[in-house]
């Protein structure tokens, strides 16, 4: 039975898939490196207390939370877990969430291994700092499911979910464009803004709650000017590993702007959009799912090691959208990804080398490559035949 597992890619790779955050969350309690999941509880804890969720506390944790008030929510039961338990269920909660979101993309049951294998090592990088990155990918592919499906309650609740706990799941507002009930989207989405806003109001006051979105601002504010490192020195800060971070770190231009970027960014991003023919097209609305994950990614100062399982999720969607036989410069792409992205996050690089591709913002190169070549065919692909044997047409 052992030996038929791990022969059968199709069982291997859910195993590890599960497996892996399962070990990692565990090994990270044993050696007491919780810093981060010492951050989530303390959103809970704080918003009870009515002190702020921006501060700094040397006592609980290093660093600050940048997390919405609705976090504490979500948080809540691992508070009154043991951390020996509560560290790898909620390492396994993210798995879960992402298994479950690649499960619901139109691929063969066959095929669906390809793309827990491309994400495999990004995964355990999150998961090994308890983060919650792959539950905002899996947020921005649920939105994207239900309005394929038509189902716009849940599609908008999705999108605001994940606005209102790490802000990069409002991205999945783009998809309004394929919906076929596009004044119920948009009432949806003011509908579950409410809800989501006044939610964590259950367990605080209402004033404390509409202050610390005030709070939450100017820390993503502050933490921006930080990650770009202006504020923190040249070449220092392990985040902004980004487009604007590789210019910024390798050029020399420290005090170059995001918005030289960003601007540029969005409109290749939404030009595709222009392409109303084709809306109805699957593999354009794969590809779309896939540049706006690596776009959330590399055009963001936030962007460090762990968010990069989004980044690389989007590659994993793109790569089952090529025509078959795979051609060799999308394999090229692919294996640049595995290994100056995801591995690079590993010990299969010396601390030095591993050190410096981060630090310089390098890690985030092959991911800007696969959004431009995406972008391309989103623009350029005439094509609407699916040429490739892993995506279900019905």
């Amino acid at each position: 039975m052992t030996f038929s597992l791990f022969k059968d890619k199709r069982k291997l790779f859910p195993f590890l898939w599960f497996f892996t955050p399962l070990l990692a969350g565990f090994l990270k309690w044993r050696l007491g490196e919780v810093n981060n999941y010492n951050i989530f509880i303390g959103v809970y804890h704080h918003l009870v207390a009515g002190i702020n969720l921006y501060d700094f506390y040397p006592q609980e944790y290093f660093d600050s939370n940048h997390y919405g008030p609705l976090f504490s929510l979500i948080i809540m039961p691992f508070t009154f877990i043991p951390k020996g338990f509560g560290i790898p269920l909620w390492n396994c909660l993210q798995a879960f969430a992402l298994y479950k979101a690649l499960t619901l993309l139109p691929i063969k049951p066959a095929y669906q291994w390809i793309l827990l294998a491309i994400c495999l090592v990004d995964l355990n990088t999150a998961a090994h700092s308890a983060q919650v990155n792959a539950t905002v990918v899996a947020f921005i592919i649920f939105s994207w499911h239900f309005v394929k499906k038509d189902q716009v309650i849940w599609a908008t609740l999705f999108v605001m979910l994940g606005a209102f706990v790490k802000l990069y799941g409002i991205v999945g507002l783009a998809f309004w464009v394929f919906s076929e009930s596009k004044i119920k989207y948009i009432a949806y989405c003011f509908l579950w803004a409410i809800v989501l806003f006044v939610l964590p109001m259950a367990i605080s006051s209402p004033s404390f709650v509409v202050q610390s979105y005030f709070d939450w601002f100017n820390s993503l504010v502050h933490k921006n000017i930080q990650n770009q490192g202006v504020a923190n020195g040249m070449g220092t800060s392990m985040q902004d590993v980004s487009l604007m971070g590789l210019v910024r770190r390798v050029g020399g231009f420290p005090q170059l702007s995001n918005l030289f970027f960003i601007i540029p960014g969005f409109i290749l991003q939404i030009l595709p959009l222009l392409r109303f023919k084709q809306y109805k097209n699957l593999l354009f609305q794969l590809r779309f799912l896939a540049s706006l994950s690596i776009f959330v990614v590399i055009f963001s100062s936030s962007s460090e090691s762990p968010t990069f399982i989004i980044a690389v999720t989007g590659v994993a969607i793109w790569f089952i959208t090529q025509d078959f036989p795979i051609q060799k410069w999308v394999w090229i792409l692919l294996i640049n990804v595995t290994l100056v992205t995801s591995l690079t996050a590993t010990d299969v690089f010396p601390d030095w080398l591993r050190m410096k591709i981060i630090l310089y913002s390098i890690k985030a190169f092959p991911c800007c490559l696969v959004w431009f070549a995406c972008v391309y065919q989103l623009l350029f692909d005439e094509t609407s035949e699916i040429k490739t044997l892993w995506i279900n047409q019905d």
